[in-house]
């Protein structure tokens, strides 16, 4: 019989809310606690899903012998709140990104990163990055393709993530006053982020697919003419609401990704094409298409393995959602990596942190750092 789980949630606003009944319905896990500083939506969120165990905050949740949490807050709390939690021995699933500073400072990102995997080295506890593109069918049966070399030889991914400031489905400007509790007017002045420090839907598709890392980048910024939200007086200091950056990878292939912010589009996220030598694949809004020299296809990129029978009425992001929990709560029982470790999460995060400093510099080719391999 498997190990029974003990895992506390920690942010239970719209996002981490959704989090709490895919826990608590997968098979190995036998506790579910919840925790937030906002005390009518804890009692809110615990009476609704029938949890008894409620913690204030992070300090006194650590204080449990709950086996893990899952990070899901303000996305510059991530890294503190995850190397907290693992200090206190604590197995941590994270939201994306990593981090993002609020400084618009690139070097934060690195040095968190550090952080993150050397923490991971000293108490041997999982860090999983809860990344949706990379459970996503459609990057999950590119990786298979290429894993069976059915591309040939990779030369090209693509992937963007265009999600307006003012998108109707998941308005940023709201987002940010709910979860700042600013006004409208407060949240303009404190201005836009860096896109590229927001990266890891699109930077993790070309890394995930080719098993590779980034070496070194080059991207270029677009300033919307008369912008006031993202200028040089907010608070991050920047001024580029789009950047497009492209970069080799260490197996040779190359990268290109798009963060938009000010798009006049729908919005999109994850895969957009994968160009080999023998075939290619596509993913448009209206399906997958897989082409060789001779023909092309609308394909079924359902290719997943089967998950605990309770969590397969679940979905978000493409259906990754049960498959993020699933993921790490087995890495935790079984021993192994998430797929998702602090050593990938990094590679996410450094490709976007080099980007935004290339930008900066009218897109000068910059280095990016890499941590190595997770250890097996």
């Amino acid at each position: 019989m498997e190990k029974k789980l003990s895992i506390g949630i920690v942010g239970l606003g719209q996002f981490g809310k959704g989090f709490v009944p895919i826990f608590k319905a997968h098979p190995i896990v036998g506790r579910v606690a919840v925790c937030d500083i906002d005390k009518k939506k804890l009692e809110t969120v615990a009476k609704e899903y029938k949890i008894q165990e409620t913690y204030p905050d992070l300090d006194a949740i650590c204080k449990s012998d709950l086996d893990a949490l899952a990070i899901i807050t303000q996305h510059w709390l991530h890294a503190p709140q995850a190397i907290q939690a693992m200090e206190a021995g604590k197995h941590v699933y994270s939201a994306v990104p990593v981090i993002t500073p609020r400084s618009g400072r690139s070097s934060e990102i690195y040095d968190w990163c550090e952080k993150i995997i050397a923490t991971c080295k000293k108490t041997g506890l999982k860090y999983m990055l809860g990344e949706t593109s990379y459970f996503r069918p459609e990057v999950q049966y590119a990786m298979a393709k290429h894993a069976k070399h059915e591309f040939g030889h990779i030369s090209l991914v693509e992937a963007e993530y265009l999600h307006d400031t003012l998108l109707p489905a998941s308005n940023l400007i709201k987002v940010m006053m709910a979860r700042t509790g600013l006004s409208e007017q407060e949240v303009y002045k404190l201005g836009g982020g860096v896109p590229m420090h927001y990266v890891t839907h699109s930077a993790s598709v070309p890394v995930a697919i080719t098993g590779a890392h980034a070496t070194e980048v080059s991207c270029f910024g677009y300033a919307m003419p008369g912008d006031n939200y993202f200028r040089q007086d907010s608070e991050a200091s920047n001024v580029f609401c789009n950047e497009i950056a492209t970069f080799m990878m260490s197996d040779g292939s190359i990268g290109r990704v798009i963060e938009g912010r000010r798009v006049g589009h729908v919005g999109r996220e994850a895969l957009v094409r994968v160009l080999g030598t023998k075939a290619s694949m596509e993913v448009t809004l209206k399906g997958a298409i897989w082409s060789d020299m001779k023909r092309f296809e609308l394909v079924d990129v359902e290719c997943r393995p089967k998950l605990p029978k309770p969590l397969g009425k679940f979905s978000g992001h493409g259906g990754s959602h049960p498959y993020l929990v699933d993921e790490f709560v087995r890495s935790i029982v079984e021993g192994h990596q998430p797929k998702t470790n602090a050593w990938e999460a990094a590679r996410y995060a450094a490709i976007g942190a080099a980007a935004h400093d290339s930008a900066l510099q009218g897109g000068k080719l910059v280095k990016v750092p890499d941590w190595g391999d997770a250890p097996k």
